[in-house]
């Protein structure tokens, strides 16, 4: 009836402003259906999406990368570095991430992910500052503040993540990425009644909003509990099923553990002797560990088996009954340079989680080499008191030490802090060796010089695949 009335105006006066006006309107979406070009692009998003949420991240990519070149597509191209993030193409995501936020300035999903990958590079402070800019404009785009919080608790910065979650939390309707986050936030700071509460409300909230398979390994950790009646407690009500998700920050699809208890803990890791190894520390696995799975950073996991422990030396090695391929081992454990003055941490942000997330990097100085006792260097800082196994590298990517938090009792140092003062401390990559057996060390070999400034994307995406969370069930 609308478009009827429409076609007498027109035909009554022919005024270019009335054309022009009647054009625009027959323009617009509510009055024109899409072309056979947008139903194309939107077919392959979302058979991109499928493919991502399902963990095949090359085929996401090409879905991606065929649904951009059909138009412009911002959708497109924010799955697009997704896809590449997950595959662990980490220069093409840094360098696409880069065009697409230039190219949709006004697009804030963008202008998050980036910022996200700065902080995983190690640029935290102007990454935070980027979004906080970009809040005071958009104080409720839940994109912005969730990869905010997220940057916030993975650096341990709790008590702001929480105040800017809850603060989101009480003006916005039911969002599940927010509640997931809030409960990410409670699990760093060891609150478990908050931790069960929120994931409560993050299953119902996609529920609502008929994500199933967000919420599915939510119901699983939880064990069927209904939150459904949660959901009301915070913020308005969505008016429909869609209102309160326009807006994302989704977790990296990685499959799932197959855990089926939550007493659980967690650390870091890296994988040794072409691929069939995994170092980590002592007490991670010590004490009747029934079952310990590992995953690296392009969410491949793999079951692992405690194959021998150095308690005195706050050392463990895994076996990898099914290896990693050869090229996602970090080679040889050679001596650390004398004169090394800087470093970085390389490793998994929240102990003690079941929860996806890429790896991250702690820029640090190495403040002593050798502190004489224990097989430890000292550093300025590194991911947190919980990350222990975390490993570190100097410059050029080369293994220098694994991290050890105070948990370790070491051979020969009753009181660390008394004998060797508070501070970060790392096993050195020589003391290492005594983990691998004699006929893996008689494989190691010098290794190959690595470029003498390698950038910082190019050491991500080759360390990516090596660094692994480690879980244990007991």
């Amino acid at each position: 009836m609308a478009s009827f009335a429409l076609k007498k105006t027109y035909h009554r006066s022919r005024h270019p402003a009335m054309i022009l006006a009647v054009g625009l309107l027959l323009a617009t979406p509510s009055f024109a259906d899409p072309s056979p070009a947008e139903l194309a692009i939107q077919d392959l998003i979302g058979r991109a999406q499928t493919a991502l949420a399902s963990g095949h991240s090359q085929q996401a990519a090409e879905f991606y990368e065929k649904a951009a070149g059909m138009g412009e597509s911002a959708v497109a191209e924010i799955g697009m570095v997704r896809a590449y993030l997950q595959a662990g193409e980490f220069r093409k995501t840094i360098a696409f991430g880069n065009l697409v936020a230039a190219e949709h300035p006004d697009v804030n999903d963008t202008a998050a992910l980036l910022a996200y990958l700065e902080d995983r590079e190690g640029q935290t402070a102007p990454a935070l500052a980027k979004l906080g800019e970009a809040l005071k404009n958009h104080p409720n785009d839940a994109a912005l503040l969730g990869a905010y919080a997220e940057i916030l608790i993975d650096r341990m910065a709790l008590p702001q993540a929480v105040r800017e979650l809850d603060g989101w939390i009480a003006k916005n309707p039911p969002h599940g990425d927010m509640y997931r986050l809030r409960a990410r936030a409670a699990l760093a700071a060891g609150n478990s009644e908050e931790v069960v509460l929120w994931r409560q409300k993050a299953a119902a909230a996609y529920e609502a909003n008929g994500e199933l398979a967000a919420a599915k390994p939510l119901r699983t950790w939880l064990g069927g509990l209904s939150g459904a009646a949660l959901v009301a407690t915070d913020g308005p009500k969505p008016t429909t099923p869609a209102a309160s998700q326009t807006s994302r920050w989704p977790a990296p699809f990685f499959a799932a553990f197959p855990v089926t208890t939550d007493q659980i803990k967690s650390g870091n890791g890296f994988v040794v002797d072409q691929g069939r190894k995994v170092v980590t520390y002592a007490s991670l696995v010590a004490n009747g560990a029934k079952e310990v799975w590992v995953r690296n950073g392009l969410g491949e996991i793999r079951v692992a088996q405690v194959e021998k422990i150095l308690p005195s030396q706050g050392l463990a090695l895994l076996r990898l009954p099914q290896p990693y391929p050869k090229a996602w081992s970090l080679p040889a454990l050679t001596p650390m340079p004398k004169q090394l003055k800087f470093c970085f941490v390389f490793g998994y942000p929240v102990t003690d989680s079941l929860e996806a997330s890429y790896p991250l990097v702690a820029p640090s100085i190495v403040v002593r080499p050798e502190v004489g006792v224990g097989g430890l260097m000292q550093m300025s800082g590194s991911l947190g008191a919980g990350n222990s196994g975390s490993p570190v590298f100097d410059l050029s990517g080369q293994l220098i030490g694994m991290t050890l938090g105070q948990q370790e009792p070491l051979q020969g140092i009753a009181d660390r802090n008394s004998l060797l003062g508070k501070g970060s401390f790392a096993v050195r990559a020589e003391a290492l060796r005594s983990l691998l057996p004699k006929a893996a060390q008689a494989r190691l070999k010098p290794s190959k010089k690595h470029p003498a400034n390698p950038s910082i994307e190019e050491l991500y995406e080759k360390l990516q695949p090596a660094v692994v969370m480690v879980v244990v069930a007991h």
